[in-house]
């Protein structure tokens, strides 16, 4: 069967355009919508090559549906000059590659698809498909006519056909047009009936089959005038909005008839181009990659390779460590040869590992892109690949970075931050094997005696673990109380943390319960995988992940420490298993409540920073100020709930959850933070402020210029822009604190390797959030504390002081003053 490929050019142009990195040609026009159309036709004409092709476009001219409905398509945007240049030129690309195209003035493309579809799909052994960069042509779908669109980006594409679209929508493709009448089409500002939504639409459509049938009938039905039941307030609407609706469906459907001379089907057929005109005309664009592609080689380059003259500088890719590996030491140790990859500081650490040089400058592919965009899930090789091939990715993110301001952040913190992070991934620290081995028989001692206990209340066995038994057993058969008890999304009543803790004056059960399960995190958690993770040389090492918040803190992983229980009688035992080496101590260098410094120099607020430059306590303030009571009056519940309040005030919380944090009435709550704003109302201004910012440009940024996008804070569902507001008010406050961090260290690791005393002397060892921690040699220590603190507390200028508290110790749980 042959084959006749209809092309909705527009909609794939700008599909391209917006999914993938800006390109220029080597004369610096924007290209890559171009290159996306080459790179989807390049595939679909060596998998499934067509027999005929012909790609329709749209006109500027008004179309006979803005004359029909005048708001059809008003509220796009004007198309940027940069994709109307590029529209023009896949004409060209479109004659290289032997296309025909077509375009009628008042008609667009997906009308003069509909009409080549309609007239040619009763061919003797033809198919036709239409290549689609969205879903409105899929109510051409029948047995002959098939859509192929794309699923992500535009590597991956799927082919849609008659049960692909009923398995989609509940519909048979005919009946898309007249579901989009109730619905309307928002990307095509096609109104629908206001109100009406799928769940409604959907079982009007499959009962009735046109608009014309429902009507119809809806018009012979008699309703009471003074109901007000559900069905009959939705069926009045739907004939107070005929008129809209039956005009919204023809705005939808595609024409198949439009006065377009077409020929015979021999005048679409299509010749392959002539590799060479083909390899030449990419070469032209800057195509390097799609050149490639026509020798038939392999789409991405090998494992190193010099990038071409169109990107700036003595440059290398590095696929990943082996390539790096393999590579002349005059590249690696280059001081003037760029290196580009994806994953650096495991490049790094594998260099290292062999007490080998890998010298900077680097540009780490996946640290572009997450400084780019944040919020993305991955930044691998494997996920960013799929928006193009490394040159492209690139060229991308360096203008990316610039327009966006973020080349000081990326060259001066980022990219100096992998070689702290290396070393200190390598050096790993000290564990107490048999220690720990001790502690996970004594904690398994406790779990039993906890466990049989338990039984004994409850007067049987059963799955401690198991939330379902555990909460028959005490709510069924044990009877204990419900009242304020939340479900899970099941309806089952849950027997999570804060629910037991609520209960615990309920029954003695409970606090078994839950002392049973800290002793059982505590050994399955920690305990038993810092045993299997110790290497043989008795220290664990953790990785992290530089990509891993959207607010630019690190997070820790395989195994992550930074969330070893802090406080409890057993938690200080857990951190006693960390040990320093002979001859060395740990030291502790703690920002002092860095996030309401920042807060304050932020906001500007007079009080606050008035309690920081004098030194007090911010908690006891905040406490006396809220509590109405003098500093030496405020308790210690009254600090805790003060506490509570001023970081939850860095992350957005509102009333709700201070109730559920604090323990207090959620009228005390909102009573509370409403005093809260008087005491330092200057905060409560800066917050608005900053929500302002995050409505009016879809983001937010700190000082330093890191950004975060917040699309969500200008949505109409009121529950989505609160969540934005929240993100808006904290990204600042947190992500300058990660800042300040990095900051520190990238300094620290720099004078420590200027003293000598790096690594031999003083080893950085962790990062904790606002905590620093160190191995340093009991020789120098005395000399080294008052360095290592004047450097963090110095790092960055505010108008209250930073503050480091610094404690000291043979093991992490026994840290003193």
């Amino acid at each position: 069967m042959k084959t006749f490929l209809l092309i909705d050019a527009n909609s794939i142009i700008h599909r391209c355009f917006h999914a993938l990195p800006e390109l220029t040609t080597p004369k610096g026009e924007p290209i890559q919508a171009v290159y996306g159309l080459a790179s989807v036709f390049l595939k679909i004409s060596r998998e499934d090559p067509p027999d005929y092709a012909v790609a329709a476009f749209d006109r500027k001219e008004k179309t006979f549906r803005a004359e029909m409905f005048k708001e059809y398509k008003a509220h796009r945007p004007p198309t940027p000059v940069e994709l109307i240049s590029q529209i023009k030129k896949s004409y060209e690309f479109f004659d290289v590659f032997n296309i025909r195209t077509l375009n009628l003035a008042g008609f667009e493309a997906d009308d003069i698809i509909g009409t080549l579809a309609e007239k040619f799909k009763r061919e003797d052994d033809l198919r036709i498909i239409i290549l689609s960069g969205d879903l409105d042509n899929l109510q051409l779908i029948d047995e002959n006519v098939f859509v192929r669109t794309f699923l992500k980006g535009v590597s991956e594409t799927i082919l849609y056909d008659e049960k692909g679209v009923e398995e989609r929508y509940g519909l048979k493709p005919g009946q898309l047009s007249d579901y989009k009448g109730l619905v309307g089409d928002a990307s095509d500002n096609i109104p629908g009936v206001p109100g009406v939504g799928p769940k409604t639409a959907l079982p009007i459509i499959k009962t009735y089959d046109t608009l014309e049938n429902f009507y119809g009938k809806a018009k012979k039905m008699k309703f009471d005038p003074v109901s007000s039941s559900r069905e009959e307030k939705l069926y009045k609407k739907l004939l107070e909005f005929e008129k809209q609706a039956l005009q919204s469906r023809d705005l939808a459907v595609i024409k198949r008839d439009i006065p377009i001379e077409l020929g015979p089907l021999k005048e679409f057929s299509w010749i392959k181009p002539d590799s060479v005109k083909l390899r030449e005309y990419f070469q032209e664009l800057g195509f390097k990659t799609l050149v490639k592609r026509v020798d038939d080689k392999p789409q991405m380059a090998t494992d190193t390779g010099r990038i071409a003259t169109d990107i700036p500088g003595n440059a290398v890719f590095f696929k990943d460590a082996d390539a790096a590996l393999k590579t002349e030491k005059s590249v690696t140790e280059s001081k003037d040869a760029l290196k580009i990859g994806f994953g650096i500081k495991s490049i790094l650490k594998a260099f290292k590992s062999q007490e080998r040089n890998f010298s900077p400058p680097y540009f780490d592919l996946g640290i572009a892109y997450w400084l780019i965009d944040p919020d993305l899930k991955k930044y691998d090789v494997e996920n960013l690949s799929k928006r193009g091939d490394w040159p492209l990715l690139y060229s991308s993110a360096r203008k990316k970075l610039k327009e966006y301001e973020l080349e000081n952040i990326f060259e001066n913190m980022e990219m100096p931050f992998i070689d702290v992070l290396s070393e200190m991934e390598l050096r790993g620290i000290g564990i107490d094997v048999e220690y720990l081995k001790k502690l996970s028989r004594e904690t398994e001692v406790k779990i039993r005696e906890l466990e049989d206990g338990v039984y004994k209340v409850a007067g049987l066995k059963f799955n401690l673990n198991s939330p379902q038994q555990l909460g028959e057993v005490l709510f069924k058969k044990m009877g204990i109380g419900v009242k304020g008890i939340k479900k899970t999304k099941k309806g089952n009543l849950s027997t999570a943390f804060e629910n037991l803790e609520t209960l615990k004056e309920a029954h003695p059960i409970i606090s078994l319960i839950l002392k049973y399960r800290e002793f059982f995190k505590l050994r399955s958690t920690y305990i038993e995988p810092l045993i299997r993770l110790v290497g043989d040389d008795g220290r664990i090492r953790t990785t992290y992940v530089q990509t891993g918040t959207a607010t630019g803190r690190l997070s820790s992983q395989e195994p992550n420490l930074q969330n070893i229980p802090i406080g409890s009688e057993w938690a200080v035992k857990l951190r006693n298993a960390f040990v320093a080496d002979n001859g060395f101590s740990f030291v502790s260098f703690d920002y002092s409540q860095i996030e309401l410094r920042i807060l304050a120099s932020l906001s500007g607020d007079e009080r606050m920073l008035e309690v920081f430059k004098r030194g007090e306590d911010i908690h006891t303030a905040t406490a006396a100020g809220i509590f109405n009571v003098p500093p030496e009056k405020v308790t210690a519940e009254m600090r805790r709930a003060a506490k509570t309040l001023n970081f939850g005030i860095i992350y957005g919380m509102g009333a709700v959850s201070f109730s559920e944090t604090s323990g207090l009435s959620r009228e005390d709550a909102r009573r509370f933070i409403d005093e809260y704003f008087e005491k330092f109302p200057a905060v409560k201004n800066w917050q608005e402020k900053v929500k302002e910012e995050a409505r009016t440009f879809g983001f937010v940024k700190n000082p330093n210029g890191r950004r975060r996008w917040l699309f969500g804070a200008v949505s109409a569902n009121r529950g989505v822009a609160a969540e934005g507001e929240r993100i808006a008010i904290n990204m600042p406050v947190q992500s300058l604190d990660a800042d300040i961090m990095k900051l520190a260290m990238i300094k620290l690791y720099k004078e420590l390797g200027l003293r000598k005393w790096r690594d031999e002397s003083v080893r950085m060892l962790l990062t904790i959030h606002d905590e620093l921690l160190f191995e340093i040699s009991d020789d120098i220590i005395k000399e080294a504390i008052p360095l290592i603190r004047d450097i963090m507390e110095s790092i960055y200028k505010f108008s209250v002081p930073l503050k480091v508290d610094v404690a000291v110790g043979k093991r992490w749980g026994e840290m003193g003053k």
